[in-house]
């Protein structure tokens, strides 16, 4: 039998964890800058692959239309699945799902305009005009508002995370497929765009926490797990 309580507290202390190493990693090394190297040409001084047709048509435009449409899906399945019944899913499973997966794209969407982060794109180290800051430091007003953190393409991905702590405790292996799926699609969509020199890869991961986060807090809000609900017979 597992305690909520007790998942609970493991996961906030994973999310500490992960933050604070998020932090000493980005924040005390040069390693995003390192990594958007390799998609900059110094010579265009551009980023090569920012108009590439595939990588805007498909990856940006076309998959995020996509996780927004089986998004839906997802929580007509869900209340379909919750009405004919023959399933331990209950109304606040569904509830923690389906709202996860239309507040944590939009939260993200939210954190990007108050955080005042411009993508790699704009930055002087790039061929912009703005220089470079840290997650802490803020930009003049002359420079504009910039709105690219966290990696808001990368939360079509994420925001699956939701569905995976909706259904740990009732169909746990389903639920660690959806969860490495997750992982798999947010890094997909986020390297791509990172690719194109809207974000860098910091900006992905964070967006890999908040939606964790999110996810948590709706577990937290809707009480989703009762004691009859505890034993993993599937694990």
């Amino acid at each position: 039998m597992i305690n909520k309580s007790s998942f609970l507290i493991k996961q906030l202390i994973i999310l500490g964890f992960s933050a604070f190493g998020l932090l000493v990693v980005f924040e005390l090394t040069s390693i995003d800058i390192w990594l958007n190297n390799f998609f900059y040409s110094s010579e265009l001084k551009e980023f090569g692959l920012r108009n590439h047709p595939f990588l805007t048509q498909v990856m940006h435009h076309g998959m995020k239309t996509a996780m927004y449409v089986l998004g839906v899906a997802s929580i007509v399945f869900a209340i379909w699945k919750l009405k004919v019944g023959k399933t331990l899913l209950t109304a606040r499973h569904v509830w923690v799902g389906s709202l996860g997966v239309i507040l944590i794209p939009a939260l993200v969407a939210l954190l990007k305009h108050l955080t005042n982060k411009h993508c790699p794109w704009s930055l002087d180290i790039y061929g912009g005009s703005v220089p470079y800051a840290g997650l802490f430091e803020t930009h003049l007003s002359q420079f504009g508002t910039g709105q690219c953190f966290p990696a808001g393409h990368a939360a079509g991905g994420f925001m699956w995370f939701a569905w995976v702590v909706a259904l740990w405790f009732i169909y746990p292996k389903f639920a660690k497929i959806i969860f490495y799926l997750a992982i798999l699609l947010g890094l997909i969509l986020g390297i791509s765009r990172m690719m194109q020199g809207a974000h860098f890869f910091s900006h992905v991961l964070w967006t890999a926490w908040f939606s964790w986060l999110i996810s948590l807090v709706l577990l937290v809000i809707f009480k989703l797990i009762p004691d009859n609900e505890l034993i993993l017979k599937n694990r």
